[in-house]
């Protein structure tokens, strides 16, 4: 089991303590509708893992073998087992991330990416969990220069893992500047600056662990106390569906080709500068930018009763994800694949319930129906808990949506 997936536990627990601190200070820092957002795009993007090939390590892996005899006729010689063998690879690695993470917010096609990082419009320990699913997994390329370096497959692994469990505790707003950090680390300060939208604050501060490749390349923006940052994108995503979160910047890609008349348009768009729309589609299908002066949150107003149900169903989602991560490898892929199309469902659906959706009166119903017709093909040991779990979640819906009119869910206007 990767140590992501062994931090998962201790994540949740730190989100837990933010957001005990958050309602008795009453900071304001969370809403359960975002938070929840975030959340289940976490949860989509480890869940997706389960089912896809990793990328790097299909390519890496071979290539290490490949030039391993070259390696240690030049003693070339990681050891995982070195401590400070390890601290050389996390630098080695934030130095490549630097530059992925970086492209990321340059061209197109990466930003569709990583886009789903920084839609969240609240910060705080979740929008951390808040990761890209890697539809189009692109961003392996940038780590290939560790080869030159002889940065063994299970060393790079563990790396990349420190690095991404590193960046976990920098999301939050509580968290104050200390002079000598912001000069070597990345900080909840200059990473609040990352993921804030106002001009001064766009484009800076990719570093993963370390600062210093900001200072080095010309991209570091200190937090500055005369503006605050305003978080999200200028193009907001306005649902709560992770996977339309995962698919936004790509669907308008895409809209842009197809509609564009220009065939060198229609090729080139995805590779240009982040945000590039050919003329013509952009005068046809316009995406107006948020107004920062004028900035609101996208907070569709459900009511009480179905926010507590939307709430139950994603700690299920939760507890069901942790349990097929930690059992999935011991399971056939079709029946790892069946569950995770169901937990992806849940997931589209349980979203669409914060946006107000009016069709997900049914769309629940036939969610749950879908989940007990699918039991033949799931583990016998899992039916009485889903047999349950589905009775007790389909008579509360009824008793929300269709029974009591004061909580029903009413379509929202976008």
């Amino acid at each position: 089991m990767s140590l992501v997936t062994l931090a998962i536990p201790f994540f949740l627990l730190a989100v837990l303590l933010e957001l005990a601190l958050d309602r008795w200070r009453g900071w304001g820092l969370y809403r359960l509708n975002d938070a929840i957002g975030s959340l289940g795009a976490g949860i989509l993007s480890r869940i997706l893992g389960l089912v896809r090939v990793g990328i790097l390590m299909l390519i890496y892996i071979p290539l290490y073998r490949w030039l391993e005899p070259t390696y240690q006729s030049l003693g070339i010689a990681w050891s995982l087992d070195n401590p400070w063998h390890l601290v050389l690879a996390v630098v080695a690695y934030d130095f490549c991330y630097y530059w992925k993470h970086r492209m990321a917010h340059e061209i197109n096609i990466l930003w569709a990416e990583h886009l789903v990082h920084h839609q969240s419009e609240d910060y705080n320990l979740t929008t951390a969990l808040r990761q890209s699913s890697d539809l189009l997994p692109l961003g392996w390329v940038f780590y290939l220069p560790l080869l030159l370096v002889g940065m063994p497959p299970e060393l790079l692994i563990t790396a990349g893992a420190i690095d991404l469990i590193y960046q976990f505790w920098v999301h939050t707003q509580k968290f104050p500047k200390v002079r000598w950090m912001e000069w070597i680390l990345v900080t909840p300060s200059n990473h609040r600056v990352h993921h804030a939208q106002n001009r001064v604050y766009v484009d800076r501060n990719y570093g993963g662990v370390l600062i210093i490749w900001d200072r080095l390349f010309g991209t570091y923006q200190q937090e500055l106390p005369e503006e605050p940052c305003i978080y999200g994108v200028r193009k907001p995503l306005n649902t709560f569906d992770p996977l339309a979160a995962n698919l936004q910047h790509f669907k308008r890609m895409w809209l842009d080709a197809v509609y564009t008349k220009s065939w060198k348009e229609k090729l080139t768009l995805w590779f240009r500068a982040t945000g590039y729309r050919p003329a013509d589609a952009e005068a046809a299908m316009p995406y107006p930018s948020c107004d920062l002066d004028d900035f609101h949150r996208y907070d569709p107003q459900v009511a009480r009763g179905v926010r507590w149900y939307a709430l139950g169903q994603h700690l299920c989602y939760s507890a069901a994800t942790l349990a097929l991560l930690w059992y999935g490898k011991t399971m056939g892929y079709g029946t790892a694949a069946l569950m995770v199309l169901l937990l992806v469902i849940g997931l589209v659906i349980n979203g669409r319930i914060l946006d107000g959706e009016a069709r997900t009166r049914h769309w629940e119903l036939a969610r749950l129906l879908l989940l007990v017709a699918a039991l033949p093909m799931l583990p016998a040991a899992t039916w009485p808990a889903i047999v349950g779990y589905s009775t007790v979640s389909a008579l509360v819906w009824w008793r929300l949506v269709f029974t009591d009119k004061d909580a029903t869910v009413t379509p929202v206007s976008q």
